[in-house]
């Protein structure tokens, strides 16, 4: 009983999604709660008899949607569970994918976390080699003649106020996320109704920051619709709720349902937004390539995206928008003076990231390890400081006791205030296998913080050469350790990587933010209804969604 409310509330957003789906059929809706009977939903044409294994534990009991059935008409069956939110927050400390890796992985891992990430390094670059080869890199046909018989809705086919439907990855951390929770912000300001989809099971640790606001709906796709009914969904919601944008932030099944849109709601605007280029197989953004000639707008974060989808899918001019990801109320902010200075004694360094492969805590830990080393032969004494949850965190930790790490490492949750750390810390850790271009690099130069990066992705745009070091393995422990001294030791070193890196950010300042480009996008599909009741578009944003990726 203590889960009422919690219970009440999701069994009405799966309501909501059903009467979307089927408005005048009936549906019969069997619940369980907490120990799964079913994996993923199930979606049945004809209601056959109950069998006894329905009552099982756990059961919640039957909901009717719409009309009984008529004698001799068969109506729909939708049998789910509900998950607890202890099975929620569950996901959020499962290390799973590092304790499957096969034994001889985990034992290369014990030796050296070194030759671990040498193995991967060497299987991401013969990938990236092959990628053009394995992977489609051709934009999906739309023709000219897809509108000849069928007359598609060119108007709104509903009274209510004018809405954007905005698909997320999942809610766990990450720059897609954050990006997301802004542009819901920013299109609530606008006065457009927010639907959100997710796409993706995983940890929920943004769901708490979701704005508090009665005109945003999340409808939980993820759990409670069957893959195959997406695009149906979305096909309904549409015509039922006056959307009249769509925005993808990673999200596959907003793609998948891309043709439908297009076709019935040619008037629907669909832009997406994407972050890194996948080594393997490209990522998002070559799914947003492969789907461009469905979608209005392509906005990115870096030169290096825009680069990418001109040379992969010859896509230029004003359909690829540029956008950074800066709050543009600081152009006018000089960041604070680097901290750190030659000839001191302590040091403060940094890691923020989530623990998975692409962000190398182990790498990440190695380096720490051979500076913490260098520190006690030459008397500087460091402290390290390390931001994230994930999969390695459990091995991160293993490898902390090892190597007698504990006194001068500090674990911090996710949810840690990474602003207060940066105030104070001299050096920032991103040896990354890949990156976009990283917001948080954006945060600890205003934070007087220098940060070292790996060079991959669009981290160029934003590290000078000073703080680049190579994406291979040993380069990158080597090179990182070769820079954090030699800040310490060579007089004016630090001056000359502030002026450098500075430059950059106040050239990044300058140009278009995410904000002004997407608040554009939203005001011209406004303006184009003929709702008068919207909001006139308002380019004042109210306090920005911080979030940690």
């Amino acid at each position: 009983m203590q889960d009422k409310d919690y219970i009440d509330q999701e069994v009405a957003g799966v309501r909501f999604i059903y009467e979307t789906l089927y408005p005048q059929e009936s549906v019969e809706l069997h619940l369980w709660w907490e120990k799964s009977k079913i994996a993923t939903p199930l979606a049945q044409d004809q209601i056959a008899p109950l069998g006894a294994d329905m009552f099982s534990q756990g059961y919640l009991g039957m909901q009717r949607i719409g009309p009984v059935p008529k004698p001799g008409h068969s109506g729909k069956r939708i049998c789910l569970t509900i998950p607890s939110p202890r099975q929620v927050r569950g996901r959020e400390h499962q290390n799973l994918p590092w304790a499957k890796r096969p034994l001889h992985y985990r034992l290369i891992n014990s030796l050296s976390p070194l030759l671990g990430e040498q193995g991967k390094y060497l299987v991401e670059r013969r990938r990236q080699s092959k990628r053009a080869n394995r992977h489609k890199f051709s934009r999906l046909p739309f023709s000219r003649t897809s509108y000849y018989l069928t007359e598609p809705t060119k108007t709104q086919t509903s009274q209510k106020a004018p809405a954007i439907l905005i698909g997320l990855h999942w809610l766990d951390v990450g720059g897609a996320e954050s990006l997301g929770l802004d542009t819901i912000q920013w299109a609530l300001d606008m006065g457009l109704r927010v639907f959100v989809m997710v796409g993706q099971h995983g940890p929920e640790r943004l769901r708490a920051k979701l704005p508090q606001h009665p005109d945003l709906h999340l409808i939980r796709t993820d759990r409670y619709l069957p893959r195959a009914l997406v695009g149906h969904f979305i096909e309904r919601l549409i015509a039922q709720e006056n959307i009249i944008l769509t925005h993808n932030h990673h999200c596959t099944q907003l793609y998948d349902a891309l043709p439908i849109i297009k076709l019935r709601y040619p008037h629907v605007v669909n832009l997406d937004s994407t972050h890194i280029v996948e080594h393997h197989d490209g990522g998002y953004p070559r799914i947003s390539g492969v789907w461009s000639n469905f979608l209005d707008y392509h906005h990115v974060i870096s030169n290096e995206l825009l680069a990418f989808y001109g040379e992969s899918f010859r896509i230029y001019g004003s359909k690829v928008v540029l956008g950074r990801l800066l709050d543009d109320r600081q152009r006018d902010t000089t960041p604070l003076p680097v901290r750190l200075s030659a000839g001191q004694k302590t040091c403060r360094i940094t890691f923020i990231g989530r623990m998975v492969h692409q962000k190398r805590p182990l790498l990440m830990l190695a380096i720490l390890h051979r500076l913490h080393k260098w520190g006690r032969a030459n008397n500087v004494s460091f402290h390290f400081d390390i931001v994230g949850e994930g999969a390695y965190l459990e091995a991160l930790r293993h490898k902390i006791a090892r190597w007698r790490l504990n006194d001068c490492i500090h674990l911090h949750g996710a949810g840690s205030d990474v602003p207060a750390l940066l105030a104070k810390s001299d050096i920032m850790l991103l040896p990354s296998s890949n990156e976009g271009l990283a917001l948080v690099c954006y945060e600890a130069i205003a934070a007087g913080c220098i940060p070292i990066s790996t060079d991959v992705g669009g981290q160029n745009e934003i590290c000078p050469p000073e703080t680049l070091v190579p994406w291979a393995p040993f380069k990158t422990v080597r090179e990182t350790c070769n820079l954090v001294i030699r800040l310490l030791r060579d007089k004016g070193f630090a001056q000359q990587v502030e002026r450098a890196q500075t430059a950059r950010l106040q050239a990044l300042q300058n140009e278009p933010s995410a904000r002004e480009v997407l608040s554009r996008i939203y005001g011209q599909a406004l303006q184009k209804t003929q709702i008068p009741s919207a909001k006139a578009p308002t380019v004042q944003q109210e306090e920005k969604t911080s979030c940690v990726g």
